[in-house]
């Protein structure tokens, strides 16, 4: 059987990768249920309306025009900090 694979949101650089995303893609890029961002988009008419399954480049940058930018979070401390805080 094969493993599970994570999606990757976000590149090497910890920025965010503008795809098509699907809703629920998009909920946990920005960390939120899907039923809050469905809330969100709600106020924004304009992004309500996709084909399919998927948002579009354009709905998904204009999402982080609203919403601002989500960021990745690195929970890995590198050891100079550490040291300095000591």
């Amino acid at each position: 059987m094969a493993a599970h694979i994570p999606k990757e949101y976000f590149d090497t650089e910890g920025r965010l990768i503008i795809k098509p995303y699907r809703l629920k893609d998009l909920a946990a890029i920005f960390d939120v249920n899907v039923q809050t961002l469905k809330r969100w988009m709600l106020k924004h008419p304009e992004l309500l309306e996709h084909e399919g399954k998927y948002f579009t480049i354009h709905q998904v940058q204009h999402c982080i025009e609203l919403f601002g930018l989500p960021q990745k979070i690195s929970p890995v401390v590198k050891l100079a900090s550490v040291q300095k805080a000591a």
